[in-house]
C-alpha cells in the first residue's frame, strides 16, 4: 500500500484535495521564482561590477565575463563569450578601457537586439593614465566613484523593472551607507601619515591617490612591461630620499616588485585590485587594502 492509498483510507477526501492544492501551489511558486530569476540575465565585464549589480538586483542571474584567475587587461573573449551577451537582459561594462573595450564594437548591435547596455564611461569621468591617452579603468577602488556606479545601476534597474522600484531603492540605500562608511574610514585613516608617497608595481592607484591626497609612483605602466633603467634609478632615489619602506603590488606585478625590492631592501605589500573574483566581498577587500596603505604611508592612526 503506497502513501496515497493510506491517505485514501484514513484521511477525509476534502483534506486530501486540500493537501494536493497546497503541494501544487508550492511547486508553482517555486517554478515561478526560478523562472523569474532566469528571465533576468545580466552580464558584467568584471568582478566589482558583478558585486555592485548583485547588491541592487539580487534576484537576477548575474554573470561575470572575465573568469577567475585571468588578468582582465589581457582577456580575449571567445565567440561563445560574445554569443552570451545576446541572451542578456542587461550588460554593464566600463567602456573604452583595456579591460572591456571589445564590447564597444558590438554595443549598437546589442542595443538593436533589445539588450540594455550600460557603458559606465558615458556616465562617469574616467581618468587617463599618466602616459598617453589610455583610460585608467580602476574606478571601483574609489568608494565615492563606486557610489556613482551604484546610482547608475539603481536607476537602470528601476527603469527596467518598475514593479520593484522600492526594493532597488532600499538596496541602494543600504549599500550607500556602507560605501560612505568606507570612504570615511579611508579619509580618517590616511589623513595623518608620515609619508605622502607610495610606490606601486603598475598604475592602479590614480583614483585612490587623487581622492585621499597622496602620491602614487609606479614601476611600469602595465604588468607585462619591462621597467627602464632610468625609471628604476628615479624610484631608487625617491625611496632613499623619502625613507620609503614598502612597494605595493597586485598579484600579477609581484615579479616586477621583487626586482626593485631586492635592489633597495624595501618590503613588498600585497594589494588587491579586485581584477577578478574572490572568496571575499568588496568591503572586506577594501578594508584590507586600507591597512596596506596605512602601513605603506606610515600612518599614526
Amino acid at each position: 500500500m503506497n502513501f496515497f492509498d493510506i491517505l485514501r483510507h484514513k484521511v477525509p477526501k476534502n483534506f486530501i484535495l486540500f493537501l494536493i492544492f497546497i503541494f501544487s501551489l508550492l511547486i508553482s511558486t517555486s517554478c515561478s521564482k526560478k523562472t523569474e530569476k532566469a528571465d533576468i540575465t545580466i552580464y558584467t565585464s568584471l568582478y566589482p561590477l558583478e558585486q555592485f549589480t548583485k547588491w541592487i538586483i539580487p534576484e537576477a542571474n548575474i554573470n561575470r565575463l572575465i573568469p577567475q584567475g585571468v588578468d582582465p587587461h589581457y582577456f580575449e573573449p571567445s565567440l561563445k563569450d560574445i554569443q552570451k551577451l545576446y541572451t542578456a537582459k542587461m550588460i554593464i561594462y566600463l567602456g573604452n578601457t583595456d579591460i572591456d573595450r571589445w564590447i564597444d564594437k558590438i554595443k549598437n548591435d546589442l542595443i538593436q537586439r533589445g539588450v540594455k547596455v550600460i557603458r559606465l564611461q558615458d556616465h562617469i569621468n574616467f581618468k587617463t593614465y599618466s602616459s598617453g591617452n589610455e583610460i585608467d579603468p580602476h574606478v571601483w577602488l574609489d568608494p565615492q566613484l563606486s557610489i556613482e556606479i551604484l546610482k547608475i545601476i539603481r536607476d537602470v534597474a528601476k527603469e527596467s523593472f518598475p514593479d520593484k522600484r522600492e526594493i532597488y531603492e532600499k538596496n541602494f540605500s543600504q549599500y550607500l551607507l556602507k560605501l560612505k562608511e568606507l570612504d570615511e574610514a579611508y579619509r580618517k585613516n590616511i589623513s595623518n601619515c608620515n609619508l605622502k608617497d607610495v610606490i606601486t608595481t603598475h598604475e592602479f592607484l590614480n583614483y585612490l591617490s587623487a581622492r585621499y591626497d597622496f602620491n602614487a609612483y609606479f614601476i611600469v605602466h602595465e604588468p607585462d612591461e619591462e621597467p627602464s633603467l632610468k625609471k628604476i634609478k628615479k624610484l631608487k632615489e625617491l625611496i632613499k630620499k623619502n625613507s620609503i619602506k614598502y612597494i605595493i603590488t597586485e598579484p600579477e606585478g609581484e615579479k616586477i616588485a621583487r626586482v626593485l625590492s631586492e635592489e633597495t631592501k624595501v618590503e613588498i605589500l600585497p594589494f588587491n585590485t579586485l581584477h577578478s573574483g574572490f572568496d571575499k566581498d568588496y568591503f572586506e577587500i577594501m578594508y584590507e587594502n586600507l591597512k596596506i596603505l596605512k602601513k605603506a604611508l606610515i600612518c599614526d592612526k
